[in-house]
């Protein structure tokens, strides 16, 4: 049995595990659970992940994984993988870690305002969710990141890491409410180079999609 990965290429925790198999080359299967569907709510899914979130792994022996960062850090450490995405010296991989753990209360308050704006109200979620207090946090998320981008090319330093991929699949789905990124020129830059990588563009292909039918709506 092959690494199974389940996902939803609307996630963008998804779409980071995605990416980064890609780039390692590491064989799996994808299999989308689509959150629209209800499809993580599943009992045969729940099997796989009681979370009921996605994404999720099975690999080949039986092992089951939830969370993004976890499932990209066991992949690149029970293969054995040397790269530097993911160092094996403890500062820089610290240093990843570091960003990773902020991500989930930092850049992740962009999936908020994004989902209470545009995916919840078509899902009919009720949402209590303050939507200018989100924007405020997704403002100040991105400002730190462009004045971290105003002295060196990505996250960590002068090398592409876990962190990048994971802010980019967040901070890119941002185009689909039409964001101001005009005021983050440093952001720009960062994210011209992180679509040097050609898996990054295959791995949101399904978004870019939707993000060109809303080009013309006025910017935020």
């Amino acid at each position: 049995m092959s690494l199974k990965l389940y996902i939803d290429w609307l996630s963008q925790p998804s779409r980071f595990v995605a990416i980064v198999l890609n780039i390692l080359k590491v064989p799996h299967e994808v299999v989308e659970i689509r959150i629209a569907e209800g499809k993580q709510r599943t009992p045969e899914y729940a099997k796989i992940n009681p979370y009921r979130k996605v994404p999720a792994i099975v690999d080949k022996d039986g092992f089951q994984l939830a969370e993004s960062h976890a499932i990209v850090k066991y992949i690149i450490k029970s293969r054995n993988i040397k790269t530097p995405l993911y160092p094996d010296d403890p500062q820089q991989s610290a240093k990843i870690d570091e960003y990773l753990d902020y991500h989930h209360t930092g850049t992740r308050k962009l999936s908020q305002y994004f989902f209470n704006l545009m995916v919840a109200p078509k899902l009919g979620i009720e949402t209590t969710v303050n939507l200018e207090q989100a924007k405020k946090e997704a403002i100040f998320a991105l400002k730190l990141l462009d004045t971290k981008f105003s002295t060196q090319d990505y996250i960590c330093g002068k090398e592409i890491t876990l962190a990048d991929l994971s802010a980019y699949c967040e901070i890119m789905q941002l185009h689909m409410v039409n964001w101001d990124f005009s005021k983050y020129p440093n952001i720009l830059n960062w994210m011209s180079r992180v679509t040097q990588i050609k898996e990054v563009n295959a791995g949101h292909e399904v978004l870019l999609k939707i993000v060109q039918k809303i080009r013309s709506k006025p910017k935020l």
